[in-house]
């Protein structure tokens, strides 16, 4: 247990606080604009202290857990650790700032620090697991805090709260916390009986958004540890909420924080849009082409997403809708700020900030890029056999969202076009998934990649199930950037697509999906360039909402939810089939064709970098002048 501060001498100032799933590793899009924020001078400078703030678990499956994917084994291995609720000593400092708090809410915090980019920051961690099961709550607060959102801000949720846990129950996990440090309800031998209970139908779990359900259990003991590790003397604090999971911790701010916390909601994704995206309404599956236009029309026509679809109790709506009283509010993208707009007409009523996320080019030149080529094509013989000419590449989560079939529906295409001094080719397709349980999503793909390599058509699709691949070959992430031809990323959701850019300075042939919102941005820089999207070489947009609207297969809201599935997938694989030939089309024939792909990849990729976007954009949004922190009125009383 680390006896150091957890903050430099003379920092008591402003802090900034984050609340993801990602306080100890970065997984997403999400992760990623931290760590360039965290980079940043002028926002250290904006902000010396900054709380990262995360579960300890999330849960999973049924509502069950699984505590071997605790972030405090992150936090013990890779940081600093100052007090811990799991554990039995800690320092009599940290103990009367967080003991109090975790006897109130039956949770255990985990507090330290860790390295970032720009310096240390710290990290609050909660462990949840005695108090939330499903949609069953035992925190004898939130009753409380349920009927005062519900009033104040008209959210009303579902959940089951039947007070704290017997003195048993407490009584045991307190030992179970001594002996192995984890809470009873992350027991292992715990979460197996209550999963049996729910498939013999002992228990009752219904299909529920866990994550909304964790949001709102989360706000009331986080925002409480918040209050004791504040800055005091003046300085303030701003919450920087990004999605469902942290608007609640927002909102209880809202109702309790105004004299010394600021709220920014900053939406890097609509969750709501995006489920129904993935898998429409009434089992209609996964398009983008009939919700997007949809979302036009109705946006068009005055109507919000509840008069639309019956959305109204969701959990993530509830949360949702009310982002709007955030003191700031901002969007990743255009197409985020639309979403936002069609989910509540209030959204409308104010500005809607758009800070769109910068790109990391990497530095290549065409020795460079030849280099890499040949590292990465020797293991490519190595693992698949084949002497290689053409290297397509997509690097994704397994999620509906990431349209992954798509990129088949690109290869059954691309095999019959490719001219013979590109074959063999290869995609290889980066992934992850438990080999024991995958996904239908996964299991799906892996049954029509199996049948397309099975027919041998000289192109080869290679599923890669390691996230962080290919860690621990001779090769960098990047050299496998710099040595891609293709880079394919054809989301039906995409808040921004950062991942569809990475290759594009090392001068690869983007496949960017039409409804990503990095498109205007990318869009306006093309402008600027002197050329249209459509001309940009290094660009392909693969967008079945404009080709489905464009073939007229429906015309108005009804028409368009009523749609037949097997229609809108006709227009998919003609929307498949384009792309393909427009990649075909950009392919360079030679070296110097090449190396112009290189440039014009560079001088796009260079034009789209993070250090403006966060210095002239992003920080302004944080940032409060210290008189408009201080003059502020009771946010709960005029709300009341």
């Amino acid at each position: 247990m680390s006896t150091r501060e957890p903050w430099a001498p003379g920092a008591d100032d402003d802090m900034l606080v984050h609340l993801s799933y990602e306080a100890t590793r970065t997984l997403g899009g999400m992760g990623v604009v931290l760590e360039h924020l965290l980079s940043e001078p002028e926002y250290r400078q904006a902000f010396p202290r900054t709380l990262l703030v995360s579960p300890t678990v999330r849960p999973c499956g049924l509502g069950s857990y699984a505590p071997e994917e605790s972030l405090a084994h992150d936090l013990e291995a890779h940081g600093e650790v100052f007090y811990s609720g799991l554990r039995r000593d800690n320092p009599e400092r940290w103990t009367r700032v967080f003991q109090p708090v975790e006897e109130q809410h039956d949770v255990s915090f985990i507090y330290g620090r860790r390295d970032a980019p720009g310096g240390p920051v710290e990290v609050l961690l909660v462990d949840l697991t005695d108090v939330l099961r499903g949609y069953r709550v035992r925190m004898g607060t939130l009753p409380g805090f349920l009927a005062r959102l519900h009033t104040l801000l008209g959210v009303d949720l579902p959940f089951d709260c039947r007070g704290p846990r017997p003195a048993a129950w407490r009584g045991l996990s307190r030992v179970w916390r001594e002996r192995f440090g984890t809470r009873l309800g992350a027991a292992p031998w715990v979460n197996r009986l209550f999963r049996k209970a729910v498939r013999h139908g002992l228990l009752d779990a219904p299909a529920l958004d866990h994550d909304a359900m964790l949001a709102i259990v989360l706000a009331e003991p986080v925002f409480d540890a918040l209050e004791r590790l504040r800055p005091k003397d003046g300085a303030g604090t701003v919450i920087l909420a990004q999605e469902h999971l942290s608007l609640p911790l927002a909102y209880k701010a809202l109702l309790d924080g105004r004299r010394w916390c600021r709220t920014v909601y900053y939406a890097g994704e609509v969750r709501t849009p995006r489920v129904l995206v993935e898998y429409g309404q009434g089992g209609q599956g996964a398009s983008d082409a009939r919700f997007y236009n949809i979302q036009r029309l109705g946006l068009e026509q005055g109507k919000t997403l509840d008069e639309v679809y019956p959305v109204s109790t969701w959990p993530n709506f509830q949360i949702l809708r009310n982002g709007h009283l955030c003191d700031r509010v901002g969007a990743v993208s255009a197409s985020v700020a639309d979403e936002l707009r069609f989910l509540d007409v209030r959204y409308a009523l104010q500005p809607v900030t758009v800070v769109p996320h910068g790109h990391r080019p990497i530095e290549t030149g065409w020795d460079a890029k030849e280099a890499a080529r040949a590292k990465v094509l020797a293991h490519a013989r190595k693992a698949w056999g084949k002497d290689f000419r053409l290297l397509l590449t997509h690097i994704a989560r397994d999620e509906v969202c990431k349209g992954l079939w798509r990129d088949v529906d690109v290869c059954e295409h691309l095999a019959t076009l490719l001219p013979p001094e590109r074959k063999p080719a290869l995609l290889v397709l980066v992934t992850e998934w438990n080999e024991a349980e995958p996904s239908d999503n996964l299991r799906a793909l892996k049954a029509r990649v199996d049948a397309f390599n099975a027919k041998d058509t000289g192109l080869h699709i290679a599923l890669v199930n390691q996230p962080t691949w290919p860690a621990g070959l001779d090769f960098t992430r990047d050299d496998l950037h710099r040595a891609t031809d293709v880079s394919l990323g054809q989301s039906l959701y995409e808040s921004y697509g950062l991942a569809q850019l990475e290759a594009l300075g090392c001068g690869a042939i983007c496949v960017i999906s039409g409804v990503s919102g990095a498109r205007r941005a990318l869009k306006a820089v093309c402008e600027r360039q002197g050329l249209s999207e459509a001309a940009h070489p290094n660009l392909v947009v693969s967008d079945p909402v404009a080709d489905a609207r464009a073939a007229g297969v429906a015309h108005s809201v009804e028409t368009w939810k009523a749609l037949p599935a097997s229609v809108l997938r006709e227009q998919e694989l003609r929307t498949a089939e384009r792309v393909a030939e427009e990649v075909v089309r950009r392919l360079p024939r030679d070296a110097h064709e090449g190396r112009l792909l290189l440039a014009t990849g560079w001088a796009l990729s260079e034009r789209l970098g993070w250090e403006p976007l966060i210095r002239e954009q992003l920080l302004p949004l944080l940032r409060f002048p210290k008189e408009q922190a201080q003059d502020v009125s009771d946010w709960s009383a005029a709300h009341g």
